[in-house]
């Protein structure tokens, strides 16, 4: 449950001492409103015996780097209207993250949060940093789950496509056309939080990536934390004759299929392999027409995975007539495989934010 204002407030004049050496004392003056905004409270805020200072507080229950980049500029513009320079203007939320942290610091506006973190900048007086504290207001955390499943497709076709959307149903066309199934209104949702986190842009007429590597970077952190691997089922086969393990695969009945990890990377010129990895959708079906493969957890240098998730199958692409993961999938599967996987990450990230190599 996510806190209000008041409860805010009070949790933060409960627990002053995790602030030392800062001493936060509660005045009882109000500050004006002007164009409808006023700050939630105003403190005296002491560092020693003979530095203090008066601060504005604005308390942010929700956190998002747009909601605290439109707090931070209300606040500005409100004590430049004030005429009050020496009021230091202070955000106070349940948690503060590492990007809205930095949005704030860029802008000299200093902030604590429940957690006991703070970053305090007076220039010219004092600096204070002490950050690395865990958020205990799980409420206030991005959602990541935008960023995995069925959800993650809103971010690949972003970034498959640039140049944007002129319209929410453009976007879902596109997703649907390539071998996915999503509605009007989880795509909806999904923008609706890449916008809080100042990564899509959204307007009457576009929709397009403001931080395509922002984007890329936030799918690649997902997929780290995901259990979705650990869900996946493995085989391994010893296999001596792959030409024949092909022709089954385009002969037999209709099986869904794709090449990934290393065996995808080589299917696109980024390395070599002697193993053979392959996505199905259905293992039952697949073992019972490749009886001619012997099993072999050990050696075996065939590998079928069995995965239903959306991102594995979504923009499937054709090489010397195989099916293989797109070059997002591939480049998040990349970052996983260490040693090897990084270095063919890198180069597909190149290719996926078409970032020239030599400069």
């Amino acid at each position: 449950m996510r806190l209000t204002e008041k409860e805010i407030l009070d949790r933060l004049w409960n627990s002053i001492s995790q602030y030392k050496p800062l001493v936060i004392n509660k005045r009882k003056e109000e500050s004006p409103t002007i164009q409808e905004f006023r700050p939630d409270a105003i403190v005296e805020i002491s560092v020693s015996d003979k530095l203090s200072f008066k601060a504005l507080i604005e308390i942010v229950p929700v956190p998002s780097p747009k909601v605290i980049t439109q707090k931070y500029r209300q606040f500005l513009d409100y004590i430049c209207k004030l005429k009050k320079p020496d009021l230091v203007p202070l955000i106070v939320a349940p948690y503060i993250g590492r990007r809205q942290a930095d949005i704030l610091i860029a802008e000299k506006v200093s902030w604590i949060d429940l957690c006991g973190n703070m970053q305090l900048d007076i220039p010219g007086k004092v600096y204070i940093e002490r950050t690395g504290k865990p958020n205990r207001f799980p409420d206030t955390a991005p959602i990541k789950k935008i960023f995995q499943g069925t959800s993650s497709l809103v971010s690949r076709a972003l970034l498959l496509n640039p140049d944007g959307f002129s319209s929410l149903y453009k976007l879902v066309d596109f997703i649907n056309s390539r071998n996915a199934n999503i509605t009007a209104s989880t795509v909806s949702r999904v923008l609706k939080s890449l916008e809080e986190e100042l990564i899509v842009s959204k307007t009457k007429s576009l929709i397009s990536v403001i931080d395509a590597e922002k984007l890329l970077d936030r799918l690649a952190e997902a997929y780290k934390n995901s259990i979705r691997r650990s869900e996946v089922r493995t085989f391994r086969f010893a296999a001596d004759n792959f030409e024949r393990v092909w022709s089954h695969f385009f002969v037999g009945p209709e099986v869904k299929y794709a090449a990934y990890g290393f065996y995808a990377a080589k299917l696109k010129g980024l390395t070599t392999t002697d193993e053979i990895q392959i996505y199905v959708k259905d293992i039952e079906q697949v073992r019972k027409i490749f009886k001619f493969v012997t099993p072999d957890d050990e050696f075996g240098n065939l590998f079928l995975t069995e995965t239903k998730e959306p991102g594995v199958w979504f923009n499937i692409i054709q090489k010397e007539f195989i099916p293989v993961v797109d070059d997002i999938e591939l480049y998040l599967e990349m970052i996983a495989e260490t040693p090897r996987g990084p270095k063919i990450a890198q180069l597909l990230k190149q290719r996926i934010l078409k970032i020239n190599a030599n400069g």
